[in-house]
């Protein structure tokens, strides 16, 4: 009998052990599990150069970009992150952003405007760029060609070099009684400024309209600038495209009414501010477009083989309020012709 009960107690404890043991592997498996899980999740970075100085400034572009990932099925924060940095117009701060966004091992960069191109570009020649805001790519050296970029840039053109001719054809339209304009250029964007004063004042010679120059540098001499085309008796001004002059569209709205001076800009955003006319491509519809080329680069393809795109479609925007507080009458043809007119 003694022997007996000292079998069952020796079997009933190795009966324990082996349960015990199997409990305790039990308990560990969800701790490996989710770390198997998670290193599927990593999210990849995405560097920004954003030129204005908030994301408050900025919310007008970053929504479209975002919703251009969304629609590829990215959810932010799970597949992406969006690093973002502020140049607040100091074209000198891109190149230390850019430079902060290569040291942070971002994937690829987008890069607003010509400038934010030129300081990623100057930083690294492997990180991938994707382009916007930029007029002439091929001119500006960003690529070799449209078709094929052949480096670690490529993004989406404006081609608003292209357009400053038909803007002023289009503002003669809309005047058509213009004989004389100023055109306000942005000096520290030297090589955009030249192309831009070179095309306009080619057509402006052939349609027999005066041109004169004025240099903007900052936002504060946007006032006398104003002031002194009204003094010089000039009727309209048209603003090259640079983002100073978008961030400042609604002081740029009011100066032109306050001095009785037509304004014709890029950006159709600027004219729903209360600027009388633009000519250019659909800026918010490029932003959202941006996020495919993310997409390709993160998928393996290389920005030399991503062709470069040009707006499919270029838009006539006009300020019917505007041109009555001018004592403007726009041709019946030339609102026919316009894709929105702004009552």
């Amino acid at each position: 009998m003694h022997r007996t009960r000292m079998c069952r107690q020796r079997e009933n404890g190795s009966g324990g052990s082996r349960r015990w043991a199997i409990l305790t592997l039990l308990s560990m498996a969800p701790l490996v599990a989710p770390s198997a899980s998670s290193q599927t999740r990593t999210a990849r970075k995405i560097g920004v150069l954003w030129h204005a100085a908030t994301p408050e400034d900025e919310a007008i572009y970053a929504a479209p970009l975002r919703k251009g990932f969304s629609d590829l099925g990215y959810v932010e924060n799970r597949d992406f992150q969006l690093i973002e940095t502020y140049a607040a117009e100091k074209y000198e701060r891109f190149t230390a952003n850019a430079r902060m966004l290569v040291d942070q091992n971002v994937d690829v960069i987008v890069a607003v405007t010509g400038p934010a191109a030129t300081a990623a570009q100057s930083v690294t020649t492997t990180t991938p760029i994707v382009f916007l805001v930029v007029p002439d790519p091929v001119g500006r050296k960003f690529a070799q060609s449209l078709s094929r970029p052949g480096g670690n840039l490529t993004g989406l053109s404006t081609v608003a070099v292209d357009l400053s001719s038909k803007r002023l054809e289009q503002l003669k339209a809309a005047i058509p009684s213009l004989s004389r304009i100023s055109l306000f250029v942005i000096p520290k964007d030297a090589s955009m400024s030249r192309s831009v004063e070179a095309q306009t004042r080619s057509i402006a010679a052939k349609i027999n309209v005066e041109l004169e120059v004025d240099q903007i540098n900052t936002p504060e001499e946007l006032d006398g600038a104003f002031s002194s085309v009204r003094r010089r008796g000039i009727p309209a001004v048209i603003l090259m495209q640079d983002p100073l002059f978008f961030n400042e569209r609604q002081q740029i709205a009011k100066l032109g009414l306050s001095n009785h001076v037509a304004t014709m800009v890029a950006n159709g955003l600027m004219v729903r501010d209360g600027c009388l006319m633009s000519y250019g491509p659909n800026f918010p519809a490029q932003f959202r477009r941006a996020a495919s080329f993310v997409d390709k680069i993160l998928k393996g393809q290389s920005p030399s083989e991503i062709p470069i795109e040009e707006p499919a479609r270029i838009e006539l925007v006009l300020n019917f309020k505007t041109a009555n507080t001018l004592g403007l009458t726009i041709p019946d043809a030339l609102l026919t012709q316009a894709d929105e007119v702004i009552e």
